[in-house]
């Protein structure tokens, strides 16, 4: 019998403890060593605690107009320490279930730093015992960025994962930055009732998400209370006893806001600072380790995947990364597929979307777009969530689907029947004859097929 190929992942979260599952699966002897808890980022300080939090501001909302449905509701009151206690219980939980998976794979868990020795060797800082493996996978995750301004490091200015860790709601907050990170927090503290501000040096919030999507998740943040500056850049923090005055500058114009606290969301950086890679030469470019399409270094058997190659940093992405790392270390070559990798937004209402966005299609194709509105369908009438809608990006030559976007209710559930068919180059006629479950919000997708193949059922 053949000895077992050993396999080292370094970082327990989306990217690393997957990928030590499947190679356990796949018959490896596998090592996993996280230096802090496992689930990583995602798990501890990201996707889970947000939507924890995001769901206590749905709750929130949803009391708010429950005399639309003839249930009255007498006042309510938030108790911000019981809502992190929820959100620290379900992290808890998951973590705990992570490491039961883990076990039941026999995979050797070490609680540690860890650093390279040479290529085949890593050391742990702590005890100083060194793991040997014949393929090294590299799933060290990110951090925050930061940005150089004055006042940066107040601690009144919070990262993402100094919010998540907050004890009391602040009163109000500036948040600086608004991506997909600074825009989820704004929902769940304005529903809350801490007053929001968002500054972001973008035309519009999201950016990168299709215009038309975007630009209308912006107008609905705006319309729930949230106060939205764009197109400006944040020049400094200064702290005045109770509340810190954030100075921006817009066009000509210099001027301020102020909040009790500032949260800096300006995005995430790779992190392999305590890796010592520069020892065994591996290649990083703009802050990221460098792979090809099969997750491999430039050192031979080590592998990198997940937020520290850069690039699009989406959790389930870093999963698909890893395993597809473990495929080609235990000697299945299988490419990396990018085509369509969907990236969603928890806010209220919802936004999804994999492929091309419309600006980009048109770099490339003769697109036609397909629309329908959610007030166009009977159970987002019934949910009361009637904002949004479903847009379709088609190459018009072929009838290909290059890109679906939803804005609207479960629009994150959704989205992974427009991935699934874009995986198997789905065309539009298809999408648009397949047969949608009534009443859903889904048939919007079906809907918005239907409008380029001889028009929607729901359209006048």
């Amino acid at each position: 019998m053949s000895e077992k190929i050993k396999i080292v992942i370094v970082g327990g979260g989306v990217g690393g403890y997957p990928a030590a599952i499947r190679a356990a699966r796949m018959g490896a002897e596998v090592t996993l060593i996280e230096r802090a808890d496992l689930g990583g980022t995602c798990l501890n300080r990201g996707c889970i605690p947000t939507k924890a939090l995001l769901q206590a501001g749905n709750v929130i909302e949803t009391m708010k107009e429950s005399e639309l449905y003839g249930i009255k509701c007498k006042g309510y009151e938030l108790d911000f320490g019981a809502a992190m206690a929820r959100k620290d219980a379900v992290v808890s939980q998951l973590c705990n279930g992570v490491k039961s998976l883990l076990g039941a794979k026999k995979v050797k868990v070490i609680k540690g730093t860890a650093s390279f020795v040479d290529a085949r060797t890593l050391q742990i800082a702590e005890t100083g015992e060194k793991v040997q493996g014949d393929k090294i996978i590299i799933a060290s995750g990110s951090i925050p960025s930061r940005i150089p301004i004055e006042g940066i490091d107040h601690p009144d200015v919070m990262d993402s994962d100094k919010v998540l860790e907050m004890k009391t709601l602040p009163k109000s907050v500036v948040i600086i930055g608004g991506g997909v990170i600074g825009v989820e927090f704004a929902q769940y503290l304005n529903s809350m009732g801490c007053a929001v501000t968002i500054i972001e040096m973008m035309p519009h919030l999201v950016f990168g998400v299709d215009k038309e999507i975007a630009e209308l998740l912006q107008k609905l943040v705006v319309k729930s209370g949230v106060k939205v500056i764009t197109g400006a850049s944040v020049k400094s923090i200064a702290n005045k006893k109770t509340e810190n005055i954030v100075t921006y500058a817009a066009g000509d114009k210099t001027e301020t806001v102020s909040g009790e606290k500032v949260i800096l969301t300006v995005g995430r950086k790779p992190d392999f600072s305590l890796l010592n890679i520069e020892k065994i030469g591996v290649k990083t470019e703009k802050g990221a380790i460098v792979v090809n399409e099969y997750m491999e270094t430039n050192v031979p058997n080590v592998y990198a995947v997940g937020d520290v190659i850069g690039g699009i940093m989406l959790a389930h992405l870093a999963s698909a990364e890893g395993e597809c790392a473990v495929q080609n270390a235990l000697g299945h070559k299988e490419a990396m597929k990018y085509k369509a990798v969907p990236a969603c937004i928890y806010t209220s209402p919802e936004v999804a979307s994999v492929g091309l966005t419309e600006e980009k299609a048109k770099e490339s194709y003769d697109v036609q777009v397909g629309r329908f509105p959610m007030r166009g369908v009977g159970k987002a009438l019934v949910v009361n969530d009637v904002e949004g809608m479903v847009k379709i990006v088609v190459d018009k030559k072929y009838g290909e689907v290059l890109g679906v976007h939803i804005i609207g209710p479960h629009a994150t559930d959704m989205i992974a029947e427009a991935v699934l068919g874009m995986n198997m180059e789905m065309t539009v006629e298809e999408l648009a004859h397949t047969i949608h479950p009534h009443p859903t919000i889904s048939e919007a997708v079906m809907e918005a097929a239907l409008t380029l193949c001889g028009g929607a059922i729901h359209m006048p």
